[in-house]
C-alpha cells in the first residue's frame, strides 16, 4: 500500500513537473533575454539569496557562494529563502532572515502569497538564485519578490525570471559550479561546503560522545545507513554488516545515526550492525556536531555525505550511480567508493582504515577540555 502510494506521488511530481515545462517555454517565447548587464554589488544595501530545495545535500553545495558573497559584500544585509533544512545549515551565517519553505507550501498559494508580500516589503535591491536550475519555485518567488536587479542561470527553454542571466557553468563537480558562477558574479572563490559550527555545539557533541564512549581508540568511526531507495542509491544493509564488523574488529568504536528515512528499517539495522551506539537526533545542527566529532564517517551518497564534508570531517562516500565526480569528496577532504555491484564491502572497510590513520587524534579544540 505505502508502495503504491509513493509511486502515484512520484507519477503526478513528474505530471506536475511535464506541465510546468509546458508552461514555461510558452512564457519564455515573451520574457526578457536576460542580457542586461550585471549591477554593481558592492552598492546594494539589501541582497535577497534564493534556493528552494527540499533535500539537505542541495543546500549544503550552495554554502560556498553564500560565504563568498557575504564576505565580499560587508555593508549589505543579506536574506535567503530556501527549503526545510535552510533555517539549520545556515545558522551561524550573517544573515538578516531565513524564509523556509516546504513542499507543502507550493500546493498552497496562500502560503506562497505570504512570503512574497513579505519578500516585497524589504525592497531588496538585488536577487541572486543559488541554484542552476532556473525554471524553478525558488526562481518565480525571486522574480515576485520585487527585486530591481535579479540574477540566475538561464535555463534550456530561455531565461523567464532573471533581469540578468548567464549560461549554465561548465565545470563538473557541484561545488566547482556554484563557485564559477559566483566568479561570474565578480567575487572571486574556490570554498568547499561549510556549516558554521558553534564552539558550544562541538562541545556538547564531546561530551555525548564522553558519556556514552569509553574506548582507548577515541573518536568514533559515523555511519550513515540512509540513502534514496527510490534513485537506486542503496546499498544492502548486509554489506554494513561487514563494514562495521571489521571496524569492530580494528577497535574502533562505531557510531550509527538513524533517521526518518530509517526509521521503518530500525530493528534491522541494529540486528544486521550489531553493537555500536545507535543515535536517532532530529535536529540537524546537533547531528552535524556529532559528526564534526567523528574520526570518519562512512555514508552513502546523501545528504550526511555533504554535511559530513562541511563540518570538516574525512569522509568515505559509497556511490552506486557513476555521478561521484559531480557530488562526491575530493582529497584530502575524503575519497569515493565506486560500487555499481553491491560487491565492495571489503574494499570500503579499507578506505575506511586509511583514512583513520591520517585523521588527527583529538575530535575537538583545546577549548572543550576542562581547566
Amino acid at each position: 500500500m505505502v508502495h503504491k502510494h509513493l509511486k502515484l506521488r512520484d507519477v503526478l511530481r513528474k505530471f506536475m513537473r511535464r506541465m510546468c515545462r509546458t508552461v514555461l517555454r510558452a512564457v519564455a517565447k515573451t520574457a526578457p533575454d536576460g542580457n542586461e548587464p550585471l549591477p554593481d554589488l558592492r552598492a546594494a544595501k539589501r541582497v535577497l539569496l534564493v534556493l528552494v530545495n527540499y533535500r539537505m545535500g542541495n543546500t549544503v553545495l550552495a554554502t560556498p557562494a553564500v560565504s563568498a558573497l557575504i564576505d565580499a559584500l560587508p555593508m549589505a544585509k543579506f536574506s535567503f529563502v530556501g527549503g526545510p533544512y535552510a533555517p539549520g545549515i545556515l545558522k551561524g551565517y550573517n544573515l538578516q532572515r531565513v524564509y523556509a519553505v516546504s513542499r507543502r507550501d507550493s500546493w498552497m498559494p496562500f502560503r506562497l502569497l505570504r512570503l512574497i508580500r513579505t519578500l516585497r516589503q524589504e525592497h531588496y535591491d538585488v536577487a541572486i538564485h543559488l541554484s542552476m536550475a532556473s525554471a524553478s519555485l525558488g526562481a518565480f518567488i525571486m522574480y515576485a519578490s520585487g527585486a530591481k536587479h535579479r540574477i540566475g542561470c538561464r535555463c534550456s527553454v530561455g531565461n523567464i525570471f532573471f533581469t540578468s542571466a548567464m549560461e549554465h557553468p561548465h565545470s563538473l563537480h557541484k561545488v566547482d559550479q556554484i563557485n564559477e558562477y559566483t566568479k561570474w558574479l565578480g567575487i572571486h572563490t574556490s570554498g568547499e561546503r561549510k556549516l558554521a559550527l558553534s564552539n558550544e555545539e562541538r562541545c556538547w557533541a564531546e561530551r555525548f560522545f564522553g558519556e556514552r564512549i569509553h574506548n582507548s581508540c577515541g573518536q568514533p568511526i559515523g555511519i550513515f545507513i540512509g540513502s534514496r531507495q527510490r534513485k537506486g542509491k542503496s546499498w544492502d544493509i548486509s554489506n554494513f554488516g561487514v563494514v562495521v564488523k571489521g571496524l569492530r574488529s580494528h577497535g574502533f568504536p562505531v557510531v550509527v545515526f538513524i533517521g526518518h528515512e530509517e526509521a521503518s528499517r530500525e530493528e534491522l539495522i541494529r540486528t544486521s550492525l550489531g553493537q555500536a551506539l545507535y543515535i536517532k537526533e532530529p535536529d540537524i545542527r546537533r547531528v552535524a556536531a556529532l559528526v564534526s566529532g567523528c574520526r570518519v564517517v562512512f555514508t552513502p551518497d546523501s545528504g550526511p555525505m555533504h554535511l559530513s564534508v562541511a563540518v570538516g570531517t574525512k569522509t568515505v562516500a559509497l556511490f552506486v550511480k557513476p555521478n561521484f565526480d559531480r557530488y562526491g569528496p575530493r582529497q584530502p577532504q575524503g575519497e569515493v567508493v565506486f560500487d555499481p555491484h553491491g560487491t565492495s564491502a571489503d574494499r570500503a572497510l579499507q578506505t575506511i582504515l586509511k583514512l583513520c590513520t591520517q585523521s588527527s587524534t583529538e575530535a575537538f579544540p583545546i577549548f572543550c577540555k576542562s581547566d
